[in-house]
């Protein structure tokens, strides 16, 4: 009983992640009144857990930055990034899930070890990585507006196969960003529990793949209870969107997820989505950019891991002799 109250941690940030993220999905097609909000939500639980299963497990092996993770460490590691993540959805804006867990096992990590116990070098690489998913998010989203936006107008002329090719292409494309998102993030709900053995010998495969069932289930019922705030938020406020440049959108920041994925880094939904909104944006012209919203969104990035490092540190320094 006392492991699985432990747990519960990582499942209030699993929580926060489907809540949260939820917007990087489906928040451009209920935006543009292309997909009503309930349908949205039943789609990013299922897929969402579909991918936590399938593609999650690869990332629990690699998913550590010192030695000696215990289970109370674990539960202190995962509650910093959930109280964080809690915040920014209550302020409505999108958070890094990945960089608000990262900062809470980097703190635990020093912590425990000192600034020379912890792998610096993985999360520099790691950084860099989250430092390319918005670029290239807004990269990939700029080409597909000047490439194919031209080719929708000139070939479909007609407004009700028009109309159904985008619904369509919300479902599809809105399915496959909801499995690519349990996929990468739910090695951070349940990682360091992982790493403590809770679910088994962290050298053996099975472990992992339970470890990702609890996750992606964790991460389902935060699309299911609490994901309508922000998707206001992602959907209308950084940029005016038409069906055609949200399906673009979600497309781009699914494709980094997914990319991301097969390099085993667990990397920032919300930033992949916030990158593909400004590429569409840019490619109508710069005004059309919400330059105000963007720089907050940026500064709650920047705050993310550093405020979740030091809650870490502090309930450590508080709840461990």
């Amino acid at each position: 009983m006392l492991c699985i109250a432990k747990l519960l941690s990582g499942l209030f940030l699993g929580w926060g992640i489907g809540a949260n993220n939820s917007a990087d999905i489906f928040g451009t097609a209920v935006a543009t009144n292309s997909i009503r909000f309930k349908t949205a939500i039943a789609l990013i639980a299922v897929f969402a857990f579909l991918g936590a299963i399938a593609e999650g497990p690869a990332l629990y092996h690699g998913y550590a930055f010192s030695t000696g993770m215990t289970l109370t460490l674990a539960c202190i590691a995962t509650m910093g990034p959930a109280l964080t993540i809690c915040i920014l959805t209550y302020l409505s804006l999108p958070a890094s899930a990945s960089q608000a867990a990262v900062g809470g096992v980097m703190g635990i990590a020093i912590w425990s070890h000192g600034m020379g116990g912890a792998d610096w070098s993985k999360l520099g690489t790691w950084a860099c990585c989250w430092c390319l998913i918005p670029v290239g998010a807004a990269l990939v989203a700029y080409l597909l507006m000047k490439l194919l936006g031209p080719l929708v107008t000139r070939f479909v002329k007609n407004i009700h196969l028009l109309n159904l090719i985008y619904r369509t292409g919300f479902i599809i494309i809105g399915c496959y960003a909801a499995f690519t998102l349990g996929g990468n993030n739910v090695v951070v709900t349940t990682g360091p529990f992982f790493q403590a053995g809770l679910f088994g010998s962290p050298a053996l495969y099975w472990p992992a793949v339970i470890a990702s069932a609890v996750g992606g289930a964790s991460i389902a019922l935060g699309a299911l209870t609490y994901a309508r705030k922000v998707m206001r938020t992602v959907g209308s406020e950084i940029t005016a969107l038409d069906p055609f440049s949200a399906i673009v959108a979600v497309f781009s920041h699914a494709l980094m997820l997914h990319v991301s994925t097969h390099f085993h880094i667990p990397v920032s939904s919300a930033q992949a989505t916030v990158g593909a909104v400004a590429g569409v944006g840019f490619s109508k012209g710069i005004r059309t950019v919400n330059a105000r919203m963007l720089g907050t969104i940026f500064g709650g990035w920047v705050l993310t891991p550093l405020v979740s490092a030091l809650l870490s540190i502090a309930m450590a320094a508080l709840c461990v002799a």
